[in-house]
């Protein structure tokens, strides 16, 4: 094929694949945008298993006047924000989050309860930062093994922290590694600050995103719980950030810096997995446009770091302690769990298809996957026989997750336990003034989805690949969830990506409104 002839098929696969993927996330947008401007999915804590999805109709006029009314302050602010310095209103935002996120830390006083995977991790590292191995003999980690990142990660810190704040509780470690998720989280909002620059190339789309992240709570409620969430999302937004400096320059540190990133985040997170696969991809768009040695080693480099040493935690636990904890329960385990009836809504967490099958199968893989396939089998006959029971499965399943405003921000510090009296501060978010924060987190999600289809719709003229890298990363984490276990929590990281394309939407949503 000739030189030119090369270009074309380069331009015409690239717009290929960003049409298929944008016309993906239209798809899922639009049902997100009217399931969240018509209802509203509520995590409450008047179930006896724990999480209990209830659905629940709005009220559209009063939504359609509000939304009015963010979209009038968007637009004012967009107008006048020239004269507002990027990194000033940065550093202003990452101040408002700190200082609320501390006071939120304080107030809630949160620790695990006993029975939380939280509780497992986090206790196994503060035994393991002693020299106790106790916890690691637990069946918990034969089961999840994958979760032996995040004990690894907080083992560290619960060695450094028992040399600097020898004699203090241990409770007191607990919420200091709480405040460490608050820095993490500072560090998300940068990533996401620089990638929105580098993206869209208008300091406007990055002002008007860091405008709706003042307003939006769910993250910043969120610090409170020790698991690989927030770590590996910073990660993993971070690992964004450098492949944009490495497509727009060339230099080698940066592509590094992505594995780096990249490895770090799926160690602490499995799923962060969707992160590499959406990178991988539009690295290999790019590649096909303009193919160098450089970039296609650095592919390969990025790729295998990632795939080779994510396993490094628990190769680490098992020299030190003699254990084996296998390959835990697999994978087609939890799809079989995302396609049964659970405990919550549709897909979400029920032990049936994972713990008690892999026990009842003598932590043999084979044989639990075995049992696995059965119950797909048997599942994907019903949805084919019964396409309509299918579609009210996956749409409740799909709402359950997408359509509930909180992310479990609220849910999980209202039942989880405290060293003392819960605060004022958290009495203002979680207690009292939980139906207020839920009220403001529904009106930001409906604004939200609303540039979010706006911003998708927006990228369609143009189809450039590296703009699409964001949808992408989102379109992977709803299909994942919408086929694997459900969980409204593990949306979150996908919703505060959505804030940079949202951001664009309305951007060309005011340019249009000017030029009229």
């Amino acid at each position: 094929m000739k030189h030119g002839g090369l270009d074309k098929f380069a331009r015409d696969t690239e717009r290929a694949a960003a049409a298929l993927i944008l016309v993906l996330v239209l798809a899922f947008m639009l049902a997100l945008t009217f399931a969240a401007y018509t209802q509203t999915s509520d995590l409450n804590t008047n179930h006896p298993s724990g999480e209990n999805i209830d659905f629940y109709a709005d009220n559209i006029f009063l939504n359609t006047i509000l939304l009015a009314i963010f979209l009038c302050v968007l637009y004012l602010f967009y107008r006048h924000c020239d004269a507002i310095h990027v990194g000033r209103m940065e550093a202003v935002l990452l101040l408002w989050g700190f200082v609320l996120g501390a006071a939120f830390i304080a107030s809630t006083k949160l620790r695990a309860p006993l029975y939380s995977d939280s509780h497992m991790v986090t206790y196994a590292a503060q035994r393991m930062a002693v020299g106790d191995i106790g916890m690691l003999e637990d069946n918990y980690f034969r089961r999840f093994p994958f979760q032996l990142g995040y004990v690894l990660y907080s083992e560290l810190f619960f060695r450094v922290a028992n040399v600097l704040l020898k004699g203090t509780p241990d409770g007191y470690k607990v919420i200091a590694l709480q405040g460490v998720n608050l820095l993490w989280l500072g560090l998300a909002y940068h990533a996401l600050v620089r990638s929105a620059q580098l993206l869209f190339r208008d300091g406007r789309v990055a002002k008007l995103m860091m405008l709706m992240l003042f307003f939006c709570f769910q993250p910043l409620l969120s610090v409170t719980f020790l698991y690989g969430n927030i770590p590996a999302f910073a990660c993993g937004t971070c690992a964004v950030w450098m492949f944009l400096r490495f497509l727009h320059n060339g230099r080698i540190p940066f592509a590094l810096l992505t594995a780096l990133f990249l490895t770090a985040a799926v160690m602490l997170k499995l799923n962060l997995l969707i992160f590499l696969a959406a990178i991988g991809a539009v690295w290999l768009l790019e590649l096909l446009k303009r193919p160098t040695l450089k970039s296609a080693l650095c592919l390969v480099l990025t790729v295998a770091c990632v795939l080779t040493v994510r396993s490094l935690p628990q190769r680490v636990y098992e020299k030190r302690t003699g254990l084996e904890f296998g390959s835990g329960i697999p994978m087609i385990s939890w799809m079989a769990m995302g396609f049964s009836e659970g405990h919550a809504a549709p897909g979400w967490y029920k032990e049936d298809n994972t713990v008690n099958a892999f026990e009842r199968n003598d932590y043999d893989p084979e044989a639990t996957a075995a049992d696995a396939r059965a119950v797909l089998s048997e599942r994907m006959a019903l949805f084919a026989h019964h396409p309509r029971t299918a579609l009210r499965f996956f749409w409740q399943k799909l709402r359950s997750q997408w359509n509930e405003p909180s992310y479990e921000s609220l849910w999980i510090n209202q039942v989880q336990l405290s060293y003392s009296e819960k605060g004022r501060f958290y009495d203002f978010f979680c207690g009292s003034g939980a139906r207020r924060t839920a009220a403001v987190m529904n009106q930001v999600q409906q604004l939200i989805f609303l540039g979010m289809l706006l911003g998708a719709f927006s990228l369609w003229r143009g189809k450039d690949i590296r703009r699409c890298l964001l949808p992408l990363i989102i379109l992977g984490g709803l299909l994942y969830h919408l086929l694997f276990e459900a969980k409204s929590q593990y949306a979150l990281p996908y919703f505060v990506l959505m804030l940079p394309v949202a951001a664009y939407g309305f951007y060309k949503l005011f340019q249009r409104v000017e030029f009229r």
